[in-house]
């Protein structure tokens, strides 16, 4: 009698790697922020608004063309980077969790678990929804990512004599 095919037990696995990939989406964003590095960005956000059919005289657009005005080359040339980094980074856990790897399971575990202390700082000085939902989902992945990786180090550990 064939016997079932068992089923994927982490699941959970594959549903963090598509939202590492989503979130990875963010690669576009440091890509685009490569293409900003222009000397005249307030004629780049001028035309962006000409595009999207917003009136150039528009109070809320002229602030955000102030703003982009003031921003050096150099400081959008380090947020791209530090986008492309991070993007790679996301696709890269993505990768991995994807694939059921040990190192992928301990770089998201970490990658999420260091910034919580972080996210609960931030939700108690300014609380909002959708930071408790965010710290939520964050919390979530971290235990369930410790708990898929705990059998592991207990199934390497010696059995206590006795």
């Amino acid at each position: 009698m064939p016997q079932p095919k068992p089923k994927n037990p982490h699941r959970g696995l594959r549903v963090i790697a598509i939202l590492k990939f989503a979130k990875g989406v963010a690669l576009g964003v440091g890509l685009g922020l490569f293409r900003l590095i222009n000397p005249n960005v307030s004629d780049l956000a001028q035309r962006i608004a000409t595009h999207l059919r917003i009136d150039p005289e528009n109070y809320y657009l002229r602030q955000a063309i102030a703003k982009l005005a003031d921003v050096s080359p150099r400081t959008l040339h380090n947020l791209g980077l530090l986008s492309l980094f991070f993007s790679v980074d996301l696709i890269v856990e993505g990768v991995g969790l994807w694939y059921n790897q040990t190192w992928a399971k301990y770089l998201v575990l970490v990658a999420t678990g260091v910034f919580l202390p972080l996210e609960v700082y931030s939700g108690i000085r300014m609380f909002s929804w959708e930071k408790l939902v965010l710290f939520a989902i964050n919390l979530t992945v971290v235990a369930y990512l410790a708990a898929i990786l705990a059998p592991r180090r207990q199934d390497r550990d010696p059995a206590p004599a006795g």
